[in-house]
């Protein structure tokens, strides 16, 4: 990798994570000061493997690691194993529906392999616990769009995790 696509990608993870943190303040991370029992049974930082499947033959096209964190409040971040020029952190919300699962949703930005932009990607996922509640498991559907704004691909996949805090 040249000096200037390493500094490229070090100022974009840079970025990143600054307007992560400026998201996390904004959404009233840590203004106000809450009990362990005002807590919903999915914060914390999970574990997860995610299956990217064909949705129509339901075969698998991908596996790979992830790492997410649900924040009190209903927001989320999350990363992943891909290389880490290929997209951005993250971003989401998280609500538990009236049946005890969940529905958790966001959003990222692609990056071409030179690291210009390419567009944005949406994740759309329900989540169940496990009879241990430190287990989940769910399943995902994806849209990429280009920078028009048009989806230009569409999938689906499914997850499973475990409580690391």
């Amino acid at each position: 990798m040249s000096t200037s696509k390493a500094l490229k990608s070090a100022t974009l993870i840079a970025i990143t994570a600054a307007a992560t943190s400026i998201l996390i303040q904004a959404c009233g991370g840590g203004a106000v000061a809450q009990t362990a029992s005002d807590a919903d049974a999915i914060e914390g930082v999970w574990d997860s493997t995610i299956t990217i499947k064909d949705c129509t033959t339901n075969a698998v096209m991908t596996s790979f690691k992830g790492a997410g964190m649900f924040h009190r409040g209903g927001t989320l971040s999350a990363d992943n194993s891909m290389p880490p020029p290929s997209r951005g952190a993250a971003m989401g919300t998280w609500k538990r529906g009236a049946s005890g699962n969940y529905a958790a949703n966001m959003w990222f930005m692609r990056f071409n392999s030179d690291g210009t932009l390419a567009g944005t990607q949406k994740v759309q996922r329900t989540l169940a616990f496990g009879a241990d509640n430190n287990s989940l498991t769910g399943t995902l559907t994806l849209q990429i769009i280009n920078l028009a704004g048009a989806v230009v691909q569409q999938g689906c996949g499914s997850e499973t995790a475990v409580r690391v805090y």
